[in-house]
């Protein structure tokens, strides 16, 4: 028996109780004690208090056979997912057809043809990332470009791209596949955000050259290589998004070494700011003029 959670019922923790006792309320019945977040950032601390929650409704199913389906997938297992696409609230369950489905608060079946799990993450168990992404539903192409290219990330990549193309010719006829299928020609690997998926596609869709997505450049003379978030290679011109984190000390001062390494190596960079991305013609100009006077 799992003893990480209390059942109400099994003596101990109740309803009237398990708050007293040092315990939080998980899920109809189930109780557990608060998750560590101590140093976490703030999507890092929801996250884990989503996974603990996402646990101990699966231990209440234990015996059925669910998985994960769509964002509590992609959630549990750290994909960033455009806002509309996220779900904090609910847990989202796979369960076979013919299979009784789960009615509780908090959790929202889907009933598919069968459920395979991909991995165990924490006990949970996760279906293939590429099934959760086609079970994605109501995104726009360029949003499911986002969130395909959190599958191959540059940080703890899920996936190889050849990995992911291979499940999808394997989804074909499947509800959902012919979108991602098509938003899967732009996915490209080696990204850090969807922040940076977004610029990208939004330079794409204005007809500019795609650009390599973080280019290492080195820069000797301090014996340092950046990873430029865009970059266009021969033409030295790099375009990197600026997140709502940065210009906040010590950060402030670590970007200004950077800009200036990268300037003397040559480089001319455009930062991208979120207030931009609602007008991108702001730094779709001065790029579209730097890639012209820089041309080799």
């Amino acid at each position: 028996m799992n003893t990480e959670f209390q059942f109400a019922g099994n003596g101990e923790v109740t309803s009237r109780n398990y708050a007293r006792l040092g315990y939080e309320r998980l899920t109809c019945g189930v109780y557990g004690q608060p998750v560590d977040t101590a140093g976490a950032e703030e999507h890092e601390a929801r996250r884990r208090r989503f996974i603990q929650r996402v646990r101990a409704i699966v231990e209440v199913y234990k015996d059925l056979p669910v998985t994960l389906y769509g964002p509590t997938g992609l959630q549990v297992l750290g994909v960033a997912l455009p806002e509309s696409a996220e779900d904090w609230d609910h847990c989202h369950l796979s369960v076979p057809k013919g299979v009784s489905r789960p009615r509780r608060g908090g959790v929202i079946s889907h009933s598919v043809s069968k459920a395979a799990t991909w991995r165990t993450v924490q006990g949970i168990p996760v279906p293939n990332p590429v099934d959760l992404w086609v079970q994605l539903r109501g995104l726009a192409e360029d949003q499911l470009v986002e969130v395909g290219d959190g599958l191959v990330r540059r940080k703890r990549p899920l996936m190889t791209i050849d990995q992911v193309k291979r499940r999808l010719e394997s989804l074909a006829g499947i509800p959902g596949v012919d979108p991602v299928r098509r938003a899967a020609r732009f996915v490209m690997p080696r990204t850090d955000s969807i922040y940076e998926s977004r610029v990208r596609m939004i330079i794409v869709r204005a007809g500019l050259p795609t650009p390599a997505v973080n280019l290492p450049v080195a820069a000797p003379w301090v014996d340092r290589i950046y990873h430029v978030d865009m970059a266009y290679k021969d033409e030295r011109v790099g375009v990197e998004y600026d997140g709502s984190g940065h210009g906040k000390d010590p950060q402030i001062d670590i970007d200004a070494e950077r800009h200036r390494d990268l300037l003397d190596a040559g480089w001319f960079i455009i930062k991208v700011t979120a207030k931009q991305l609602s007008n991108p013609s702001q730094f779709l100009r001065p790029l579209e003029r730097a890639l012209i006077m820089r041309a080799p």
